[in-house]
Order: structure tokens, then C-alpha cells, then sequence
């Protein structure tokens, strides 16, 4: 029996809408929701796929949604959604999710997820994890073309009231995440303009990027840039993280034309590992950078790593991280990593944002090992000064060694600038700094005058403290504004027809078992794919399974992100066996999940047909001291359908 989606309740407000939104009003239409929160870096590479599959469908009654479900205190307060929504460019409706109730009504457990609600209210898929682009297109055209036949469908694609507009000008900047200054140059990656600002010794300012989204090298004009995060200035150039391009791009300084170094423009899959050429290496999401010893050391927040690029060789490499979303310390792969996001480097030390963990963590450059300063896990947050040990930051953003050897912190949550003092392991928080910030994504020390220099992000400007914080006023962009709205973003990706013939089928996401004890130390976990009655798995077809360890995976590690299988001959059942270990805990039980991805080709014994298939599945497990070492699932696929 098909379920019927409940309402939107409760909420604290609506965003891009100019009244709030009810799903029986959406009756007729296949509705999209996203439930995302505004820092995680998989809720950010969902956004994309979402807004061009909103293009392709607007002229059909299909209706994006955004639930803001936020992990962090700060994101409960709607009016900073609002400025992530704006940042992001997000334009469907978003609904503020109040005490993640609506999370709790639709039942979901991970970020990102998406729920599709066919057109008669009842829901058809919900899928955890950033989604494939062309399996979304294809499951929303069927349901369209269900509802059709059915008579159920709406005759025209909804119209929303947008919310009324203002008339504030355009500020110079917009949303700056990242600033870098060195021998009297600026950069500033103004992030929401999708271009660069360089300003010289001499005060000229030049703006680098056409202000359209998109990637394309070229002259200052030319060049394209989209949602650019860290930089850094070294030999002559300015080196971007040119972020939602997944690209590393240069800027000349000399000439500010524009070459990208690193990436392929599309989006990686897994964490970096051995070294690859580096132009035909995918990135995933690059936030910041800095050169050591002729190699450019990369955050690479969206394989939770940081990568070293080396020009030598023309090689890319993971260097720090093993891709899995922890905080473990370790030497150099073994360590785990949550959404790197800053860096700077003070001699053999170098510091980084830990954002995902709220946490100020240093590699040693002498073994590449990796130790936590400050921060103790994945949901442990908040705003408090003290020694290292006490001490809580909110998601910060950015660090920067100070003259005397403390580290600067933009604790971009809190609203406010911290001090990391190795001597005494003590945090404080510049007073005179309170209430001039807003999510300060960036920061960077003046090596000759030692002022604090600062991408206030929220307010638009890059603001300036003395070397003790007090407000010095922000800097002057002379002459510098806002890039013309006559040019549109870049257009929506065109999806090539992925699968010929039969077309591509979807099978909507499977209950989660009733949680499984599982003790700590060594650890087994078989999983049993078993295909629907009628159906095999193809022979000389590659399956593949995904595994992201959603809930603690602080105490859960499976050894891997991924498995592949290419048969030789049909079956109707796949067995994986995963080795992993858990993490000694308390002596209370603790929930923990794994969500399993599953893409194979299936063939129909009675059809003589084969078709692409995708499936999603929960593997509930409750971690206990008295536990067993190893346990095996069942995973039966549902018949897939056209």
C-alpha cells in the first residue's frame, strides 16, 4: 500500500515563497524534496543536479522543495538560511524545518536525502545520498508519464508567488569565502559573483571573471569561474579553488588571464589516492589551498582530504585522509577527515579548519601525522573558550598563524574570531571582534603590518582587525562593482539519453532492518543482494555497490566507500563481504547505519529483456559491548519498473 506524504509541519518559516507551501496543494505535480542543511558539503552537491533538473522541467508540473533540516544551533535561525539559500543560489522554496520535525515525519536519517512524491500525494522514492543526475531525469519522466495515463496529472506546471523583491543595490562583493594577501597583493574569491578581485600595492583593483557562472580559461573578461572558495598567492600567480567547478585554476599576474591547472570540470566520485595526471584527475570540491616545498597542498573538502598537487611531475594524490568522515588521527591516509575547509602553515606544522567536526587539527609536515587540537567529533559543537580540551568552535571555516605563533580561527558559526595559543593549549575569543562578523568563511594575516584580514561573508566585505582585533573598518575596493545582471548563468546541463532502448529504471528504497547488535574490534558484515522473482543480474555486466556509514561513523569504519563486480555468468544473488572494525565506546547501545547504493543490470528470464537499475538500502545496526563480530543481511530488490 502506498504511503501518503505528510505536510510540511512543523516549520519556522518559508524562503522564496511568498506564502508557505501544503503538499495537497501540489496535488498533480511530482514533487522534488530535498532535505539538505546548508553545511554539508553532499547537501551542496545535490543543489546543482536540482537546479538544472528544474530547468528541463519547467514547463511540466514538477515542484523542487528544500527542507532545511540543520545539523548545527546556528542553523536553526531562519534568517541565516535565508543568507545560505541566497548564497547557494537557491531559488525553489525552502521550508525552515522546525526541531527537525519534518525530518522526523518523513522518516528521514541522512543528509542529503530525497523524497519524490508522485502527483496523486503518495511517496515514491525516498534516496539518501547525493543522486545520479540521470537516473532522477529518467524516474521523474516516468512518474510524469504514469500520472498522465492515470488522468492525474496536472494540466500546467504550478506558478509560485515569489516573495516581493528589494531595492538595495548590489554590493561590490558577494557571500567573499576566501581572502589571501602577500607582498602587497589582495585577492578575494568573491564567491557569489563567481570571479576573483586582485588588488595590487598601489590600491588598482581588477575584477577576474565575466561574473557569469560556468568554467572557461581566457583574458580577465572572458574567463568563467563558479562559486571560487580558497586561493592562494604564489610564483607570480593566483592560484583559485574554483569549488562547484572541481577544477584549481591560475591567474597570471601579469596578465590576470586565467588557466585551469588541476581537475577535469567534473565532479569526482571517490577520494584521491595514488597519484594521477592531474589534468585528468576529478576533484570534488577543492576549499582552499596553499604552496609547501614547490607542491600546492589542496582542502579538499568533498572527499574529506587534503590533497598535494605536484608541477614537477604534473601528478595529483590524496596526502592527507583516508575519503572517510571522521575525526581519527592517524599518520597521513589512515587519519580521517571531515570536510577540510582552511589551512596555514606555521614551519613544520600545518593547521586546518576541520569543519564537519568543528575542529582545529594539525598535520606535522616531518611524517605527515595528524592530531586534533581542538574538537572531539561529528555533532560535538558549540561556543566556548577555555583549554584545548573544553574548548567547543561552530564549523569553522578558515585559520591563519598570527606573527606570534597563535592561530587565528573565523569561527564562522559563532559568529566571531578565536585565538588557538599552542603555548598554553587555551582558545579565546577576540572580544573586541564580537557582533562585527557574520559566517566568516576566510581569514589572513598582512605579513607587514600583521592586521587580520577578514572574509566577512555574510555582511559582503573584507573587514580588517588589528593584530589584538580591534575593528580597523573594512577595505576599499576602489572603483570596483558588481558584475552586470544582464549575463545569464551558464545553461542547464543537456542530459544525454543514458540508456538506449528499454530506457533506465529506478526501485525505490528499502525499509531498514530492525537494528542488528554489533560488538566492537574486528568486524564482518555480509550483504545479500537478491534479485525480484523473474530477474537475474546480467552476466558480463559490472554491479556496484556504494557504502556510506551515515550515522557514527566516528566508531564504524567498513574498510571501504565502494565495491565492484563484473560477472561472467547471470545469478540471482550477489554476496559482499565487508571487513571493517568498530571503535571501542561506553557500555551503552548506540545506533549506527549504513546506507548501501546499488547499481547493477538486471534481465528478465521471462522478457528476454535487460535494463539499468539502481536501489537503495538501510542496514540498521546497534553497537553494543556484548555484540557479535559479525552479521549478515538479506537485501531482496523490489521488481524494478519502467
Amino acid at each position: 500500500m502506498a504511503l501518503h506524504a505528510p505536510e510540511f509541519a512543523p516549520h519556522k518559516g518559508w524562503i522564496n515563497t511568498a506564502a508557505p507551501l501544503r503538499l495537497r496543494d501540489l496535488r498533480g505535480h511530482v514533487v522534488v524534496i530535498d532535505f539538505f542543511t546548508s553545511c554539508c558539503i553532499n547537501c551542496l552537491h545535490v543543489l546543482p543536479i536540482l537546479r538544472d533538473l528544474e530547468a528541463r522541467f519547467a514547463d511540466e508540473p514538477v515542484v523542487v522543495i528544500g527542507v532545511h533540516s540543520g545539523k548545527f544551533d546556528a542553523e536553526d535561525d531562519p534568517q541565516r538560511v535565508a543568507e545560505a539559500v541566497a548564497r547557494h543560489h537557491v531559488t525553489h522554496p525552502v521550508v525552515v524545518d522546525d526541531a527537525m520535525g519534518i525530518w522526523s515525519r518523513f522518516t528521514v536519517r541522512s543528509w542529503p536525502t530525497l523524497v519524490i512524491v508522485r502527483p496523486d500525494g503518495t511517496i515514491a522514492s525516498i534516496a539518501p545520498g547525493e543522486p545520479d543526475a540521470a537516473v532522477l531525469d529518467a524516474f521523474v519522466r516516468r512518474l510524469l508519464d504514469e500520472a498522465r495515463e492515470a488522468k492525474t496529472l496536472a494540466s500546467a506546471p504550478l506558478r509560485l508567488e515569489a516573495p516581493r523583491a528589494t531595492s538595495e543595490a548590489p554590493a561590490p562583493l558577494r557571500f567573499p569565502g576566501k581572502v589571501a594577501v602577500r607582498e602587497g597583493w589582495v585577492a578575494v574569491a568573491d564567491t557569489g559573483h563567481h570571479r576573483v578581485v586582485v588588488r595590487d600595492a598601489a590600491g588598482a583593483v581588477v575584477a577576474i571573471g565575466s561574473g557569469a557562472r560556468g568554467l572557461a580559461d581566457g583574458g580577465p573578461h572572458e574567463a568563467r569561474f563558479d562559486a571560487p572558495q580558497g586561493l592562494c598567492i604564489a610564483d607570480g600567480a593566483v592560484w583559485v579553488c574554483d569549488t562547484e567547478n572541481h577544477a584549481v585554476r591560475r591567474i597570471d599576474l601579469a596578465t590576470f588571464a586565467v588557466t585551469t591547472a588541476l581537475g577535469t570540470g567534473a565532479m569526482g566520485t571517490f577520494p584521491l589516492g595514488a597519484p594521477g595526471p592531474a589534468r585528468e584527475t576529478p576533484l570534488r570540491s577543492p576549499w582552499d589551498c596553499l604552496w609547501y616545498d614547490g607542491a600546492l597542498l589542496i582542502a579538499m573538502a568533498g572527499t574529506h582530504q587534503l590533497a598535494v598537487w605536484r608541477p614537477a611531475d604534473g601528478t595529483v594524490a590524496g596526502w592527507v585522509g583516508s575519503g572517510r568522515e571522521a575525526l581519527i588521527d592517524a599518520p597521513g591516509l589512515d587519519a580521517a577527515l571531515a570536510q577540510p575547509s582552511g589551512l596555514s602553515l606555521d614551519g613544520g606544522r600545518l593547521y586546518f579548519a576541520d569543519s564537519e567536526t568543528s575542529a582545529l587539527r594539525v598535520v606535522s609536515l616531518a611524517d605527515r601525522s595528524v592530531s586534533t587540537l581542538v574538537g572531539t567529533g561529528l555533532f560535538d559543537f558549540g561556543d566556548v573558550d577555555g583549554d584545548a580540551g573544553e574548548a567547543r568552535l561552530q564549523h569553522l571555516l578558515g585559520v591563519a598563524v598570527a606573527h606570534d605563533g597563535a592561530v587565528l580561527i573565523a569561527d564562522t558559526y559563532n559568529d566571531a574570531l578565536k585565538r588557538y595559543d599552542p603555548r598554553t593549549g587555551r582558545v579565546s575569543t577576540l572580544a573586541a571582534a564580537r557582533g562585527q562578523l557574520r559566517d566568516p568563511g576566510g581569514l589572513a594575516v598582512d605579513p607587514d603590518d600583521r592586521r587580520i584580514v577578514v572574509a566577512d561573508t555574510g555582511h559582503h566585505r573584507i573587514m580588517m582587525f588589528s593584530p589584538d582585533g580591534e575593528p580597523l573598518g573594512p577595505m576599499v575596493f576602489e572603483g570596483l562593482r558588481a558584475p552586470s545582471p544582464a549575463e545569464a548563468d551558464a545553461p542547464p546541463v543537456a542530459l544525454a539519453q543514458t540508456f538506449a532502448g528499454a530506457g533506465s529504471f529506478f526501485i525505490s528504497a528499502v525499509p531498514a532492518h530492525t537494528p542488528a547488535s554489533l560488538g566492537p574490534g574486528p568486524v564482518a558484515l555480509t550483504l545479500t543482494f537478491e534479485t525480484p522473482a523473474g530477474w537475474k543480474f546480467a552476466a558480463d555486466a559490472p554491479r556496484l555497490a556504494a557504502l556510506e556509514v551515515s550515522r557514527r561513523s566516528d566508531l564504524v569504519d567498513l574498510g571501504t566507500t565502494g565495491v565492484g563486480e563484473t560477472p561472467g555468468e547471470p545469478s540471482t544473488a550477489w554476496a559482499l563481504r565487508l571487513d571493517g572494525h568498530v571503535t571501542r565506546f561506553a557500555p551503552s547501545q548506540i545506533e549506527s547505519e549504513v546506507l548501501v547504493t546499488l547499481n547493477a543490470m538486471l534481465c528478465s528470464d521471462a522478457e528476454g529483456l535487460c535494463v539499468p537499475a539502481r536501489a537503495w538500502f538501510r542496514v540498521a545496526l546497534s553497537l553494543d559491548a556484548a555484540g557479535p563480530s559479525a552479521l549478515a543481511f538479506r537485501l531482496p530488490l523490489d521488481a524494478p519498473r519502467r
